[in-house]
């Protein structure tokens, strides 16, 4: 599948944000999808309009403060879970024992 220059530049922002600590890379205890409340995205700091979906990542506790919400754009989330994804660590295959 071909990826745009948006997509590139998302998924580059993305990996700063991961690597500066500012963006996670696990799971969310809480994951809403609701229509856009103007609130800006996490990953491109724009606002996420009222005709737009708003994905919303709730964190408790861990390495953020208490409690934090992430809110992106469709292609945000996307992006930023394309480089979490190229970030889990890989899995050595198990070998038979003979």
């Amino acid at each position: 599948m071909p990826v745009t220059a948006l997509e590139l530049q998302l998924r580059q922002i993305a990996r700063d944000r991961i690597a500066k600590g500012t963006l996670p890379c696990k799971l969310p205890q809480h994951i809403w999808a609701t229509r856009g409340s103007e609130k800006l995205c996490a990953l491109c700091a724009k606002p996420i309009g009222a005709h737009e979906v708003e994905y919303e990542m709730e964190y408790l506790g861990g390495e953020f403060e208490t409690h934090t919400v992430f809110r992106f754009h469709v292609i945000c989330q996307a992006s930023w879970q394309l480089e979490c994804a190229q970030q889990a660590p890989v899995r050595d295959a198990v070998s038979p024992t003979a």
